[in-house]
């Protein structure tokens, strides 16, 4: 396509409102609009677009320029200089978006964020290589919430605030690769508060993408149910086809049902490519302590990659918990007339044949940190060496235990 055309196509587009159009002209990574600019240069080594732009309309213009400009210097390697361009585009975009009373305007506002944290990324890489302090990541959340706020006074047309969740999500995105997570806070009241448009009338990809941060940010806060919640809805509602999806929901939703006492089921695992916790369900199946020691070594460098190695490490006492049931079940056949107290050397007796020794003290220690987080219901008698439990539920459900440190 020449520049001409593509300048042709960027005007009809606006002058039709097509706003599904003008976002896809305006994307940085369209093939469209960078074969135009790539034609135009080699065509003009002194090639200016704020003349080929001149006859857009007003902003529109301004913006375009700048647009190109940045693509323009993305195709020469300076991507600190596209990002400056990007960011000098965002101004006369959201003096149109503010000015133009349709919803079409949401539309392109999607490409204009997802271009200022593409190429931001971008220009941070230049940055690192240089050995100068990659900051542009860090400015492109700034420059997002000037896109939030007017997103939200939806300035004369209230379906504008249809923006807002996009721009959340890459935000929010933003904040997870800078660990600024307390950003996102303010971020979720807003959406969860009465001036947000109707959550219901976003896209569902929007929505899923949204409902997996929220999840994934509720595991860091250790409220596993509303972590739970929030992926089991960005399960459902994940596109049919989207298995990558559903795989990366999946991720973060399996540890955190594992520790509310939810096993999944082997066709799950197997479907979605989940192998890597197979040997975790079995551990907790079984009471297997060495076998999730185990797994837990092995695996320790994928799990921290993935973020799930501090989740999955408060399962220990789970496993811990089904051995000592397993005992406890053991001893009451043995001796019913007993079957309230569990003598803590059987417990270390059954730890032992699994391959780790520990010494009445480290048993005991486990024992207490059962009680206190609320797995087992009972007390110790250091004396007897016994763990008295409750004769009515002994072990109650997980999703009960106190998950928290």
């Amino acid at each position: 396509m020449s520049f001409a055309s593509y300048i042709q196509a960027v005007a009809s587009a606006i002058n039709r409102q097509d706003g599904a159009q003008l976002r896809e002209l305006v994307a940085a990574g369209s093939a469209a609009a960078q074969q135009a600019v790539f034609a135009a240069r080699q065509g003009n080594p002194r090639w200016n677009p704020a003349a080929a732009t001149s006859r857009l309309p007003e902003g529109w213009a301004e913006f375009l320029a700048l647009h190109c400009a940045c693509l323009a210097a993305l195709q020469e390697g300076k991507r600190v200089e596209a990002y400056d361009k990007v960011v000098a585009a965002l101004q006369p975009f959201l003096k149109v978006f503010r000015e133009d009373s349709g919803a079409w305007v949401v539309a392109p506002m999607h490409s204009v964020v997802h271009n200022l944290s593409s190429v931001a990324l971008a220009a941070d890489a230049e940055l690192r290589a240089a050995g100068q302090r990659p900051d542009k990541l860090g400015d492109a959340g700034d420059q997002l919430r000037k896109c939030f706020s007017v997103s939200l006074q939806a300035p004369g047309n209230k379906d504008k605030k249809l923006a807002a969740l996009d721009i959340v999500n890459v935000s929010i995105k933003i904040y997870f690769r800078l660990n600024t997570l307390r950003l996102c806070k303010n971020l979720i009241r807003t959406v969860d508060s009465r001036q947000f448009a109707d959550f219901d009338a976003f896209p569902a990809s929007q929505r899923v993408t949204y409902k997996f941060y929220v999840g994934r940010l509720a595991v860091f806060d250790e409220n596993y149910q509303e972590a739970q919640e929030a992926l089991e809805y960005a399960l459902a509602h994940c596109h049919r086809g989207a298995a990558r999806n559903k795989a990366l929901v999946l991720k973060y939703l399996v540890p955190v049902q594992l520790l509310l006492g939810r096993l999944p089921t082997p066709a799950l695992i197997a479907a979605h490519g989940l192998h890597q916790y197979e040997p975790i369900i079995a551990a907790m199946r079984s009471g297997d302590v060495k076998l999730f020691n185990d797994t837990m070594e092995a695996q320790q460098f994928r799990f921290i990659q993935e973020g799930t190695y501090l989740l999955l490490e408060k399962l220990r006492y789970a496993v811990y918990r089904r051995l000592l049931r397993v005992v406890h079940g053991v001893h009451a056949q043995l001796e019913p007339e007993k079957r309230t107290q569990i003598p803590l050397p059987q417990f270390q007796t059954a730890l032992a044949l699994q391959g780790v020794p520990l010494d009445m003290d480290e048993v005991e220690c486990v024992a207490a940190n059962l009680i206190f987080r609320k797995y087992v219901r009972g007390y110790i008698s250091h004396k007897n060496e016994v763990m008295v439990v409750a004769k009515a539920d002994p072990f109650p459900p997980l999703a009960q235990a106190s998950l928290t440190d």
